[in-house]
């Protein structure tokens, strides 16, 4: 068994809401009747309602919102494995880790909203082969799989206290993602584009970009980037053990180090390889227009891999669901003719 959208699982708080709502409507009725004060009175005025049934409905109608909730969640069980071939292309993320990342300036972060903005974008893609280099002065590299699963979970917790070595080192980036796709190709030469999608704030301090983009244009890599942060320049805050910011970057004199959008290098990278560059900034973020740019790169078909289509079990909770609202609506309120009750 298993959630095809596990976050519909918050339409559950709608149960307990529900039976608070059915508990305060019962609680408000009861003082209702109390202010009228005589109690042989009010028995004779709601002899004919069933209190009984009342909590039946309610019971009915708590138990169908409840199967509704869990439908929602779309449950699959059993299934059949079967081999498939997809259509996709190679592309490598560049993401840089280094501490100008942590900068506020696209919030929550520039690391942490373009981490958001690949979930969102491996989330549109179907046969591409995708592999990670996450880089600061260093590289990490992930090899391209079409398991988008594993390659979230890579960069998901990486941040860039976890790297080796500090600095920002783009041409190590373009290069470690040149050898990824290299590996890929077959002795024919490659069949599909491959491409390398840069996610980086520009500004780099320890390499040659401009020299790494050009073997990615003699391969036939074509580079997107994508830059992230202010043209003006954002502080680059400090965190302890806990998580809290205890201040700012400062340089050896002192000064607080503001780190800027690398504009211009960005534009020379994607232009030397035939890619396109894309701004992010508060408002809007570049991955969405890079994804469009990707769609229109060839593709070729990969090799089969086995795929299971599991079986939908929703349509047997909504069933019940409904019945369950058909009776609550068909079971009345008023006592049947011989039906005993309480005078409460």
């Amino acid at each position: 068994m298993r959630l095809a959208n596990p976050h519909a699982l918050w339409f559950l708080l709608a149960v307990p809401a529900a039976v608070l709502a059915y508990a305060l409507a019962f609680a408000s009725r009861r003082r209702r009747l109390a202010r009228l004060g005589d109690d042989a009175l009010v028995a004779r005025m709601t002899a004919g309602v069933s209190v009984g049934r009342k909590v039946t409905r309610a019971v009915l109608f708590v138990l169908a919102l409840a199967l509704m909730a869990l439908s929602l969640t779309r449950p699959q069980a059993g299934g059949r494995a079967r081999l498939v071939k997809q259509r996709g292309l190679d592309l490598v993320v560049a993401l840089d880790f280094s501490r100008s990342m942590l900068a506020k300036d696209v919030y929550p972060s520039r690391l942490e909203r373009a981490k958001r903005e690949l979930d969102q974008l491996l989330d549109g893609l179907g046969g591409d082969r995708v592999g990670v280099v996450a880089f600061a002065g260093e590289t990490l590299t992930y090899p391209p799989t079409t398991d988008y699963a594993a390659v979230k979970l890579f960069w998901r917790d990486l941040g860039p206290w976890d790297m080796p070595v500090g600095g920002t080192a783009i041409g190590r980036a373009i290069s470690a993602a040149l050898g990824e796709l290299t590996n890929l190709r077959g002795k024919g030469g490659p069949t599909r584009d491959q491409a390398i999608l840069l996610l980086t704030d520009g500004e780099d301090t320890d390499s040659e970009p401009l020299e790494a983009a050009d073997q990615a244009s003699k391969l036939g890599v074509r580079i997107f980037t994508v830059g992230i942060g202010s043209r003006s320049g954002e502080l680059i805050p400090e965190y302890d053990e806990h998580g809290k910011v205890t201040g700012y970057v400062k340089d050896g004199e002192g000064h607080y180090v503001t780190s800027r959008l690398g504009e211009e290098m960005l534009s020379q990278i994607a232009k030397r390889t035939g890619g396109q560059v894309f701004l992010a900034d508060s408002k809007r973020f570049g991955v969405e227009e890079a994804a469009r740019a990707l769609a229109g790169l060839k593709r070729a078909e990969n090799e089969a891999r086995l795929v299971r289509d599991y079986d939908e079990v929703y349509p047997a909770l909504l069933a019940p669901a409904f019945l369950l609202l058909v009776v609550e609506a068909c079971l009345g309120e008023r006592r049947r003719r011989g039906e005993k009750g309480t005078a409460r």
